[in-house]
């Protein structure tokens, strides 16, 4: 079964409730499993965030698509003319540190990537797309 949806939210926090309940409509209208909502609502937050507080240049909506493919949930956030910043190279949290030794930072990030079955980016022209896969199996 493929089917998808996506829609654009204005580029600030709050705007994360509408996020939530744009995805919870769609997990409903693809019958995908409640199970993988944390997972998914969690790597969307921390990317949505992430784009509100750090991309350069970002004054448009960021645009979310859900994609169900088969085995699987595609989600792609779009970021408009901003510069390039693929999540897959950010270095891992060292969670090995205690919290006095460690760098604040990039704790978010690595969660979501232990959160999630596949990470893929695409840049061009100024639009940044990451897309996390979370498997339904």
């Amino acid at each position: 079964m493929m089917s998808s949806q996506q829609r654009s939210f204005p580029r600030q926090v709050a705007s994360l409730p509408a996020v939530f309940d744009f995805i919870d409509g769609f997990f409903e209208s693809a019958s995908i499993d409640g199970d993988h909502r944390v997972p998914v609502h969690f790597a969307v937050e921390e990317l949505f965030t992430n784009l509100v507080k750090y991309s350069r240049g970002g004054t448009h909506d960021i645009e979310v698509e859900l994609r169900r493919e088969p085995g699987r949930l595609a989600v792609s956030l779009t970021d408009f003319g901003v510069e390039p910043f693929d999540i897959r190279r950010a270095p891992d949290a060292r969670v090995d540190l205690g919290a006095r030794d460690r760098t604040p930072g990039g704790l978010g990030i690595h969660i979501l990537k232990r959160m999630v079955d596949g990470i893929d980016y695409e840049y061009a022209d100024g639009r940044s797309t990451t897309t996390i896969f979370k498997d339904l199996g």
